[in-house]
């Protein structure tokens, strides 16, 4: 078992877990090219740095923890009431889980087909950071 912590910071210009986006598509004379953004691949990069090379080619249960940011307009006494707590908004959960496999695919991975169990969640936090919980069944 493998517990992963990616962590965030202002100072890299990444401050909270990001949705994965939908491509996009430019017209180059009569051919049609599909791209992710460059926020999107950076932060994906970013992700995949603070994970270990592990390329397991087993079966995987996967647990992913998403703590996002609590907004900077919220008093203190409304912070330590929502800390921990369910983080109902946007970004989906989904997108957000499509982040983290995409980072892991042929690094902790070789394919993300190997993953068998998902479970996750996402939750107010003073930090924010996604904790990642790996096991080969």
């Amino acid at each position: 078992m493998n517990n992963i912590e990616i962590r965030f910071s202002d100072a890299k210009g990444f401050n909270a877990p990001m949705a994965s986006p939908r491509p996009r598509f430019s017209k180059v004379g009569n051919f049609v090219k599909t791209y992710m953004p460059s926020s999107y691949t950076k932060h994906k990069e970013f992700i995949q740095k603070q994970m270990p090379q592990l390329l397991i080619n087993g079966s995987i249960k996967l647990t992913v923890l998403f703590e996002m940011p609590m907004p900077k307009s919220w008093s203190n006494k409304k912070r330590k009431e929502k800390n921990k707590s369910h983080h109902t908004n946007k970004p989906d959960i989904d997108n957000l889980l499509k982040t983290v496999l995409d980072a892991a695919n042929g690094h902790m991975w070789l394919d993300d087909n190997q993953i068998v169990e998902i479970h996750s969640a996402k939750r107010y936090a003073e930090i924010p950071k996604i904790k990642i919980k790996l096991e080969e069944i």
